[in-house]
């Protein structure tokens, strides 16, 4: 059976069919044929179910998840497993779909999933306060826009394709389910998390990329909002919310840059060991941390197979020692800015934090290749503390709770790798690195200022390593060297 197929209204089959079937017929038509009583059976819990009015009288897979979600679930969970099974039932049958469900008026009461159908009612499409679409661009050319959303009086799907789809294209589609529903689910719980691996790895030979945005009210007052796109060539998110905002863009254009999944590997470890660093340096917010290096290591997961490097660029085991294996990004985020001391509103809690890494491939030729990797953090951060560690902060506008110490944080670093070839002997091998630390504090006895002090340090280094580039002739001696040329924050840890 199709996964959307009409709905027969008979009052004969009503009974039998309510059991056995998603979504069917239970009574005729009332008010004059304008509406239709439907049944999807019981609550999960055996509670009495909402009587709902749908837009329509197509049965479907979706829409009896519809029906489970509007009774069981809070606005939020109301799409909990909706997307990856319209997404699924669009992989199955490739047809467009619409479908919406709202609360019957009052004095509307059922037994049962008992559902007015009534096509004339005001669209639910798009009233909901949380919103999800997902759009998808086949190889083809034809794009697939799915929507989804959900708020306290409805739920409302639809799915669209300007094109038939082939049979690669749906069962790429399909692969997909499953992901779009965890990108869903990270953005709904509390605290939001993101989760979008699963949709940078499509079927690249019957894709051409993928969009997805969202926006989730998390109360009253404040809402989460992402988009995502992913193609051949690059892969980007933008996230907001009540913890704050971050950017991620990744370059996936410069496939020849690349290391084994173990270099990557073990770079993104170093990246995510700064983010960690910088966090607790400049006391960042725990949420917007987690959702950044969730949203960065999703960024950078698996990147597919990457095309044949020409000769020019090909790069050998020894050149790869002097570079991540990363894709190139740039990436940041800044945690909401807090007035966390009433006496003075403008002495702001506040953490931004910045990375990137690029990577030039020059020579006109392979034996006089050039290879430039530069990477670079900044982290600018304000915060407030205790005057020791046994103290309690809790500022107000009494004089005797402002006893305090105000922080702030001004970082900066970077390190650049060097080598370059002529006439296919290897001619230069250079590592540069700096790190730059300011922290300037504020201590205050009962709102008087009592003392200033800033504590600048700095520390740069030039190696050559030419002659160990040279020598290093087995993986082991390549990996050593390797874990020298990742970038470091903090100026104690750079070698003299």
């Amino acid at each position: 059976m199709n996964r959307t197929t009409p709905a027969v209204a008979s009052t004969a089959a009503a009974g039998a069919s309510a059991s056995n079937y998603p979504y069917a017929s239970s009574a005729t038509a009332s008010n004059g044929g304008a509406s239709t009583v439907v049944s999807l059976g019981g609550t999960a819990d055996g509670s009495l179910p909402k009587a709902l009015v749908w837009e329509n009288r197509t049965r479907s897979s979706a829409a009896s998840m519809m029906a489970r979600n509007f009774n069981e679930q809070p606005a939020a969970g109301r799409l909990k497993g909706l997307g990856g099974e319209l997404l699924r039932q669009v992989a199955y049958d490739g047809e467009d779909f619409s479908q919406s469900v709202q609360q019957a008026p009052n004095g509307v009461y059922a037994e049962t999933y008992d559902m007015l159908v009534s096509p004339s009612q005001i669209s639910q499409h798009g009233m909901g306060d949380n919103h999800i679409s997902l759009s998808i661009t086949t190889r083809s050319g034809v794009k697939v826009d799915l929507k989804l959303d959900a708020g306290d009086n409805s739920i409302a799907i639809e799915a669209h394709s300007d094109g038939k789809l082939n049979e690669a294209e749906r069962k790429a589609l399909g692969e997909l389910s499953e992901a779009f529903q965890k990108s869903i689910d990270g953005l709904t719980e509390d605290p939001p998390h993101i989760d979008l691996a699963g949709l940078t790895q499509f079927d690249k030979n019957a894709l051409a990329s993928v969009d997805l945005k969202g926006s989730i009210k998390i109360n009253p007052k404040e809402t989460q909002h992402l988009e995502f796109h992913a193609d051949a060539t690059q892969r980007s998110v933008n996230f907001s919310g009540p913890a704050g905002s971050a950017k991620i863009d990744v370059d996936l254009s410069q496939s020849a840059a690349w290391g084994s999944k173990a270099q990557q590997a073990k770079a993104l470890d170093n990246y995510m060991q700064q983010v960690d660093q910088a966090g607790m340096r400049g006391q960042g917010n725990a949420t917007m941390i987690a959702m950044f290096k969730d949203a960065f290591t999703d960024m950078n997961s698996d990147y597919g197979t990457p095309a044949v490097a020409p000769l020019s660029t090909g790069l050998t085991d020894r050149d790869r020692a002097m570079t991540t294996g990363l894709a190139d990004f740039k990436a940041s985020f800044a945690q909401t800015e807090v007035s966390s001391n009433p006496a003075k509103v403008t002495e702001k809690d506040s953490f931004a934090y910045d990375i990137s890494q690029k990577t030039t491939l020059s020579g006109a030729s392979r034996m006089e290749r050039g290879i430039t990797q530069q990477q670079e953090s900044h982290l600018k951060a304000r915060y407030h503390a205790p005057v020791s560690a046994d103290a309690q902060l809790a500022l107000d506008l009494e004089p005797q709770s402002q006893n305090y110490k105000y922080h702030m944080i001004d970082d900066s670093a970077s390190t650049t790798t060097t080598i370059a070839y002529d006439e296919g002997v290897l001619a230069k091998a250079t590592l540069e690195m700096q790190a730059h630390q300011s922290s300037r504090v504020l201590k205050y006895t009962l709102g008087k200022l009592q003392e200033d002090h800033t504590t600048p340090s700095g520390k740069a280094s030039t190696r050559d390593l030419l002659k160990e580039l040279n020598e290093a002739e087995d993986p082991q001696a390549l990996a050593a060297l390797n874990r020298r040329i990742f970038l470091i924050s903090n100026p104690d840890a750079i070698a003299a």
